[in-house]
This record gives C-alpha cells, sequence and structure tokens, in this order.
C-alpha cells in the first residue's frame, strides 16, 4: 500500500476530527454547552450494570463483524504507529456523535412525543448518513452499502444500549470510543485504498 494513500487518509482524518474539537475546546475555555450537561459518566449518574453489558456486546459484535467483513483491519491490529496515534483521533468524533445521535436527538424527539421506535430508527438512520460520507472516497458502491447497513446497525443498537440505560449516554461513548479506537484508521485506510477485501498488509510507514 503506498505511503501516499496513508497520508490522504490521516489528512482526512485530522480534517474531519477539527470541527469535533470545537464544541470540546469550547467547553473547556468555559462555554457551557447543552450536550456536554450530562455525559453519564459521573460516579454519581452511571448507567445501570446491565447497560455496560450490553454495550460491551455490542462492542464485541461489532468489532468482530469488522474482522470478518474487512480482514485488513484485523491484519493491521499489531501495527504501532504515528498513522495508528493519528487515528485516536476518531475517540473525539466518537464522544461528539453520542451526545448528539444519542442523547440530544432522542431526547428531542422524546420531548416531542415520538415513541422509542421512531427514536431508535432516525438515531440509527442519520447515524449511518454522516458515516457515508467518508465511505465516498472509496468510490465502491457494495462497500458503500455494506457501511451503511453496519453503521445504521451499530447506531440503532448504541440507541438501544442509550434507552436500557435510562437515558445515559456514558455506556454508548465507552462503546463507541473502544470500536474507534481498535478499527480506526485502518477502517478508512481500507476504503481509500480498496484493501477491504484483502488480507494483505501494508508495510509502508506514515
Amino acid at each position: 500500500m503506498k505511503t501516499s494513500q496513508r497520508r490522504k487518509t490521516a489528512l482526512i482524518l485530522i480534517s474531519m476530527s477539527i470541527p469535533m474539537f470545537i464544541p470540546l475546546l469550547m467547553q473547556m475555555l468555559g462555554y457551557r454547552l447543552v450536550i456536554f450537561n450530562n455525559i453519564g459518566l459521573d460516579e454519581n449518574n452511571l448507567a445501570p450494570w446491565y447497560a455496560w453489558i450490553t454495550a460491551l456486546v455490542v462492542t464485541l459484535l461489532y468489532v468482530l463483524y469488522t474482522f470478518k467483513k474487512i480482514p485488513f483491519v484485523y491484519e493491521m491490529q499489531k501495527e504501532v504507529s504515528l498513522f495508528k496515534l493519528i487515528g485516536l483521533l476518531s475517540v473525539i468524533g466518537g464522544l461528539i456523535e453520542e451526545l448528539v445521535f444519542r442523547q440530544w436527538l432522542m431526547d428531542v424527539l422524546d420531548s416531542k412525543g415520538y415513541g422509542i421506535i421512531i427514536q431508535i430508527l432516525i438515531s440509527g438512520i442519520l447515524f449511518a448518513l454522516i458515516h457515508i460520507a467518508w465511505v465516498i472516497f472509496s468510490r465502491d458502491k457494495k462497500f458503500l452499502f455494506g457501511a451503511f447497513i453496519s453503521t445504521f446497525l451499530l447506531g440503532t443498537l448504541l440507541a438501544i444500549v442509550y434507552l436500557i440505560g435510562n437515558r445515559n449516554v456514558g455506556p454508548c461513548i465507552i462503546s463507541h470510543a473502544l470500536i474507534n479506537i481498535i478499527i480506526e484508521p485502518w477502517l478508512l485506510l481500507a476504503a481509500i485504498s480498496k484493501d477491504w477485501k484483502t488480507k494483505r498488509a501494508s508495510i509502508a510507514q506514515l
């Protein structure tokens, strides 16, 4: 795999992460944003234990599914590099996405009288749509469709975890973070390089 493909992947990851850092930076500077009012990780406000177990099961299932469908991601798990470190920026994206697509969006829908089925479906669909944006880089319709289905399923499962946890987003945040830590930046690199169909690992370094 060409080094240029890694550089392109790194540039895309950094470009996508910058907007995610803005609300976090604003919060750190003292601007109290609504989405940060309750991130569900306060020891006095943790989700029930069964919500955490469910979140871990969702994490395991999604990671194993990704390994099976995209062997390249599994093959690259042993690499420790600057490129992998850049991939960890996606953890911030996962945090913001859970606060928006689970906590904020589902609570808004609930306040407007929509039932839990509608809340779950809308959360899952919008979550999937925002994620297929980067998959467009692969220009592979099969990959695009697969990415939509897999991220829709993940979004709906995390929405269910959110409800199981009594609308505590903590387990969703940790689940999403663990998934991103494991599969990125390899998933995006697979889409760009089209190596998602193979088990050939890259030896090129960033």
